[in-house]
């Protein structure tokens, strides 16, 4: 259904996803619409939800802020998720930081910041050129085998 990342897992083990799921290519993926920026309680960087349809989206983790400031960074897939996991649950601690929209195409990114609510991201367009870094494979507490593709995020001008 997706492009996926012509890898061969090194390691074994249950999963919550399928490794198809986790393993889409997001330089061949378009897509385009909704997208909301959470941030979960314990954890130091940002997740960009990225809704494709009315029930998946992708998630892609960011260890910083790099990305609503223009900046060149590193992004991990967490592959195609249910659209019910966009949902901030504010009594775990977790907080909406953005919302706006995205076009995924020819292997470019870009975020539309259109409303903000942390004094950390402004709004506005980031545009970045998507290039895989590798994959990064390990078992997770919470997902079990992981498949994580790891993206160069490079400012597009």
């Amino acid at each position: 259904m997706y492009p996926t990342i012509n890898y061969v897992p090194k390691m074994g083990g249950e999963s919550d996803q399928p490794p198809e799921r986790q393993l889409v290519d997001l330089e061949k993926l378009e897509a385009g619409g909704y997208m909301r920026v959470v941030h979960h309680a314990g954890e130091r960087g940002y997740h960009i939800k990225l809704v494709l349809n009315d029930e998946e989206a992708v998630s892609l983790f960011v260890w910083n802020d790099k990305v609503f400031r223009g900046e060149n960074t590193l992004a991990r897939s967490y592959g195609v998720i249910p659209i019910e996991e966009i949902e901030v649950d504010e009594e775990e601690g977790d907080r909406l930081v953005a919302e706006g929209s995205y076009e995924l195409k020819d292997g470019v990114l870009t975020l539309r910041i259109e409303k903000s609510y942390d004094e950390g991201v402004k709004t506005g367009e980031f545009r970045y050129r998507l290039r895989l870094k590798g994959v990064k494979e390990y078992i997770s507490k919470k997902h079990g085998h992981s498949l994580r593709p790891e993206y160069f995020l490079m400012v597009v001008r």
